[in-house]
């Protein structure tokens, strides 16, 4: 039968199923992956809208002989969540709540839904849901479910299997199975669980369930007749082998009512671990450890050097004259009063305090809500900052969540440091001490044959350490590809053999996730960072010099954790305004991954599905601040185009948007120029003419050119008679501020004068090339870099401060300038002058906030909309923006979503209009528009200052401009 015949034989909802397949190479390339070292290419993923979707899955992969994956948030760091078949993705679509029950304390809801989502669902009635892994913010409930996810309350609620009453799950036969407490609807499934259970009731007494954490395997024990033949739980932590779950049950739990965080310090992360068993008594809800190189290795990361500051332990009056604390236990305790949680965990200090062996040496406690986020959040951020080392080498998962019965965890971890000396491997734990498991990612050598020996032989040695220690493989997250091969290491055969029988009683045909749990594959069969994944490796234009200067070792930064598919933050807009997996940061790491290796895209560097992947990149860095291990997917897109398009012919738009610095430079050297265009783009039709033949989206009003440059003016311009107290600064003339809207400069002069400065504005065409850089033109970036440090070099050498206005440029200056041209020591110099405006005002605002006779600007008494730049945010810091402000009298409502959706040329390119304004429609427009009639609305960035005008019609204002309206007069 000819493909032809066979699809019209299909029903019309299959077909439609079918034409919603993904089976494109750049959606294909960005599942490679989820939050494991492995790379599985599937042949097609289905973002599942309803059940009936995932029952035409089922029929469209058995029909194409074709394996299933169930995937959520693809957070799973033990290759759970990937395979060569079909993936079902529940993420983007298919993540309802259908019911919350505050009487029965349950919710019903669809596999997609995110943790988050279901516990801000939940928080009305004064419930959460108790599981709550670092990943809380995408990962989804149903994948919690299947790897059996605990986080950091488990000692107060336990694991996703405690917290599961009932699901629905999808057999290869498209039947759906209603599992409980108590069995399930089946009278045949549920004889032949019993049957396997009698057969096996030695094993599932004293292998299984023998200290909360162990997860390894499927949870059988559950089936026991002392456990009620739970087959709900017993299906938790299957790990997607058995079926498809299309709906759960789960229980909520009270929120505490108040509670309190204790942090002790102790001299080794082996004391902290001895303690947290210790500790545990009533009340208490955490006790989460990690080690001190986990400090290490952030305070490495950009603007971060003085990062963990705040924790205990860390000055030179510690108890028993201990330098610097090695280990830290995050305890939470919870009361009815917070009293009652205080008292609980002063108590908990003091018996930290007064141990015989391994005492704390310091302790904080804290009852503010804002102040323990600060602390939670070191400890939440550990799985991605552990994937780099303090000296920015690479550590990997797989080993990642072993556990111990928690009394076995100090010992356990002794013997584990020994066995990583053993093999010349480093790696930083960090975990849930309090029930013995703990994670750590591990400083292997993927990228050679020789490096995957070792790790083969670590990985089998640290399985029999831990079997030793009474524990197992997995505390959370399940097996996966990670571990599932060395099952045999800590189950008997017999074990073995009732695992792979529970299995086929749900799938017999093997069809779901094969290669986990039962018949595993190999640990270390296709590596996504293993040998073969450099074929395409080039010397980049940017030194990297975080990552030796390898692109493939910066791409390789993603380990997967996931945090740009949350909404919370700036990171990644395009993920947010989408809910696209190729859209998110780690998409377009995936992919760019598998470019370098050239297999599944052979066109590598000229790639269109490459290509493709970036082309809704914002390039507004916000991960290269947001992500845990610092991706900076705006530099990795720069050199992807920059080598895409070498010797072809570029977009319009990279000639008439990159160009724009020395087309605006040139307009203004003729008089009269600049107001004849901005006349002749009045007349429709040649604006229409304009935006076709310039590449420019044609729903976009078109911008217009200042009369004369900042500079002309600037030179024109009598220069005041008042002396110069403070003395001379340069303020950079930027591109957009000098030819596109010199108001914010003619602004900030007056204010800058006013201060007491001589403001000095270079002449000529200098630039920091942004608008090349956001294009990939880097030959051309390295140019106008060199030509601007000959313009610039006296005026440097002068120890005169550079004062930027322009967020973008400013962060251009003052960060990347020195990775573009690393070998001109020019470069360096210009970056250390560079002064962002605020930060200059803000040196000179009174402490009182009060109008002195330093301080010449009147209270405005007035609100404001502040849309932060996206560059500012990530690179920068806002703080001495809020301070000026406040000093004038203004209560700022800072835009919390991050980029305004212009991101320069960007939304000025064909279609990117559309994701654009609903960029702005997130947050930015409907605050605007709902501001008060005085408010002003503060936006230093160009780009923002024209998103807004055309999204709302209000007129944006420079921070300079604010100040010079409060500027008293007289």
């Amino acid at each position: 039968m000819s493909a032809q015949s066979s699809i019209q034989t299909l029903t019309p909802e299959a077909i439609e199923m079918r034409e919603r397949l993904r089976t494109d190479l750049t959606t294909r390339a960005a599942y490679i992956s989820d939050a494991s070292i492995f790379r599985r290419v599937p042949q097609a993923v289905l973002e599942v809208r309803s059940e009936a979707d995932i029952a035409l899955g089922i029929e469209y992969a058995k029909a194409e002989g074709l394996s299933i994956t169930s995937r959520g948030g693809g957070t799973s760091v033990a290759g759970n969540a990937i395979g060569e078949g079909l993936v079902l993705d529940t993420s983007r679509y298919f993540n309802k709540i259908l019911d919350i029950d505050p009487e029965a304390k349950t919710a019903r809801i669809q596999p997609g839904v995110i943790c988050d989502q279901l516990r801000d669902a939940a928080a009305q009635y004064g419930l959460t849901y108790g599981p709550d892994p670092s990943t809380h913010s995408r990962c989804t409930v149903g994948g919690m479910v299947a790897n059996n996810a605990c986080g950091s309350h488990s000692l107060a609620w336990g694991t996703a299997a405690d917290n599961v009453v009932s699901m629905k799950i999808m057999l290869g036969d498209g039947s759906v199975v209603e599992v409980n407490a108590d069995g399930t609807n089946s009278d045949e499934l549920d004889g032949k669980l019993k049957a396997l259970r009698d057969a096996n009731l030695k094993e599932l007494r004293t292998e299984l369930g023998r200290f909360a954490r162990q997860v390894s395997g499927y949870g059988m024990h559950y089936l026991l007749p002392e456990n009620g033949f739970n087959v709900a739980k017993a299906l938790a932590g299957s790990e997607g082998t058995l079926g498809v779950i299309t709906e759960l049950v789960v229980r909520l739990v009270e929120k505490p009512k108040h509670t309190a965080l204790a942090v002790l310090a102790f001299e080794t992360v082996f004391d902290a671990a001895a303690a947290a068993a210790s500790l545990r008594r009533p009340g208490l809800a955490t006790a989460e450890g990690m080690g001190g190189d986990l400090l290490d290795a952030l305070r490495s990361r950009p603007g971060q050097q003085s990062a963990g500051s705040n924790l205990p332990g860390m000055g030179a009056a510690n108890r028993g004259g201990v330098a610097k604390a090695g280990g830290w236990l995050f305890c939470e305790t919870a009361g009815q009063t917070i009293e009652q949680a205080r008292s609980i965990a002063d108590e908990l200090v003091q018996s930290a305090y007064d141990a015989a062996a391994g005492a704390a040496i310091d302790a904080v406690v804290v009852t503010d809500h804002a102040e323990a986020r600060t602390l939670w959040k070191i400890r939440e951020a550990s799985a991605g900052i552990v994937t780099r080392l303090p000296d920015g080498g690479e550590a990997w998962p797989s080993w990642e969540d072993s556990a111990v019965p928690p009394e076995n965890l100090a010992g356990y971890l002794r013997d584990l440091y020994a066995l990583m000396d053993a093999h010349g491997l480093r790696g930083i734990p960090f975990g849930h001490f309090g029930e013995g498991c703990v994670h750590v990612r591990i400083s292997f050598d993927l990228g050679t044959n020789e490096g995957v020996a070792i790790f083969r032989q670590f990985m089998e040695q640290a399985a029999d350490t831990v079997a030793k220690h009474g524990g197992s493989l997995s505390g959370e997250h399940g097996d996966g590809r990670a571990r599932s091969e060395l099952l045999t290491r800590m189950y008997s055969s017999k074990m073995m053999k009732a695992f792979a029988s529970f299995k086929a009683a749900f799938d017999p045909e093997g069809l779901f996730n094969p290669g986990v749990l039962v018949n595993p594959e190999r640990i270390d069969e296709s590596l996504r960072p293993g040998p073969g994944q450099r074929s395409f490796e080039l010397t980049p234009v940017h030194a990297l010099s975080r990552d030796k200067g390898s692109l493939v070792n910066a791409v390789n930064r993603c380990v997967g954790v996931g945090l740009c598919r949350s909404d919370e933050g700036a990171m990644c807009p395009s993920f947010q305004g989408t809910h696209d997996e190729v859209n998110s940061t780690r998409g377009r790491a995936r992919v760019l991954s598998e470019m370098f290796r050239g297999t599944t895209l052979p066109d590598a560097y000229k790639s269109e599905e490459v290509k493709d992947a970036l082309d809704l990149c914002l390039s507004c860095k916000a991960c290269a601040s947001e992500c845990p291990v610092n991706v900076d997917m705006a530099t990795y897109k720069s050199e992807f185009l920059h080598k895409f398009y070498e010797g072809r012919i570029r977009p319009m738009a990279h000639y008439t948007m990159g160009w724009l610095p020395k087309l605006t430079h040139w307009m203004h050297q003729v008089p009269g120029v600049a107001p004849l265009a901005n006349t002749v783009l009045r007349i429709d039709a040649v604006q229409r003419l304009v935006k076709k033949v310039g590449g420019i989206e044609p729903t976009r009003k078109m911008i217009t050119f200042s009369g004369e440059s900042l500079q002309r003016w600037a030179a024109k311009r009598k220069e005041t008679e008042a002396e110069s107290p403070q003395g001379t600064v340069v303020l950079w003339p930027d591109s957009f501020n000098n030819h596109l809207d010199t108001g914010p400069g003619q602004a900030a002069v007056e204010v800058l004068e006013t201060l007491g400065y001589r403001v000095i504005i270079p002449e000529g065409f200098v630039c920091c090339g942004l608008t090349w850089h956001s294009t990939g033109q880097l030959d051309t970036v390295r140019k106008v870099i060199k030509h601007t440090l000959d313009v610039m070099e006296p005026l440097v050498k002068a120890g005169y401060p550079v004062i930027g206005l322009e967020p973008s440029c400013t962060v251009m200056l003052g960060h990347e300038i020195t990775e573009l041209v690393p070998e001109d020591p020019r470069a360096a110099a210009l970056s250390a002058a560079v002064v962002p405006f605020a930060d200059l005002i803000a040196k000179h605002v009174p402490a009182d906030g009060k109008p002195s006779a330093g301080w010449p600007f009147e209270q405005l008494n007035v609100g404001a909309v502040s849309q932060v730049h996206c560059h500012e945010r990530s690179q920068g810091d806002h703080g001495s923006s809020s301070a000026v402000l406040r000093s004038i009298g203004i209560d700022e409502r800072e835009i919390e979503t991050g980029c305004c959706g212009l991101a320069g040329n960007w939304g000025f390119e064909p279609g990117h209009a559309e994701l654009s304004r609903s960029l702005g429609e997130r947050e930015l427009f409907p605050a605007i528009r709902n501001r008060a009639q005085d408010d002003v609305v503060l936006a230093d960035g160009f780009s923002c200052r024209t998103q807004i005008a055309e999204g709302t019609e209000a007129r944006g204002m420079h921070l300079a401009q604010v100040l010079l309206k409060a500027k008293i007069t007289g």
